[in-house]
């Protein structure tokens, strides 16, 4: 914990709540009739191709930050591992140089929001509830929680940039 320098609540987190939170729908199915949560053929593939497309961005744009930050430091490599989806790899990134010496990718994925990989992890877990319907609430406390997660995250960072802006102005 202290070597990944995260901090004692996510790394318990990752530990003790993800395992049981990931699995509701699974657990749900398992021990109720799936009369109770059948849908149309039309609704699975709708779900399924969101959660593909939400898989693909969220791979993406993880492997686009993973070779920008090589790039950055002149180690990039091209990396033989499974899978290997088109648009992984950036050419020529843009980037913005930070006051505190950062360099915020502003090509691929990066260019349309801050922070997307957060955005595509809530899709899926939406549809992981979504999946099942809406027979039970705790179907959906993963995605719920998480973006409760992701609304204080957007919050603290939002006032921590507008003190350090108006620290900077001073």
């Amino acid at each position: 914990m202290f070597h990944e320098k995260w901090g004692y609540m996510i790394i318990f987190w990752n530990f003790a709540g993800v395992p049981f939170t990931y699995c509701y729908s699974i657990v749900y199915m398992a021990l109720h009739n799936p009369s109770m949560y059948q849908f149309s053929i039309l609704t699975y593939i709708a779900l399924y191709c969101t959660l593909l497309t939400a898989y693909y961005i969220f791979d993406t744009l993880i492997s686009q930050k993973s070779c920008f930050k090589m790039q950055m430091q002149g180690t990039y490599k091209p990396c033989w591992t499974f899978p290997q989806l088109p648009w992984g790899t950036i050419q020529n990134p843009t980037y913005i140089q930070t006051t505190h010496g950062n360099k915020l990718l502003m090509s691929g994925w990066w260019q349309f929001t801050r922070k997307p990989n957060y955005s595509v992890n809530w899709v899926q877990s939406l549809t992981w509830g979504l999946c099942v319907g809406f027979c039970s609430p705790i179907l959906y406390f993963y995605s719920l929680f998480f973006f409760t997660v992701l609304v204080h995250q957007y919050v603290s960072s939002f006032y921590q940039v507008l003190i350090q802006e108006l620290i900077s102005r001073l």
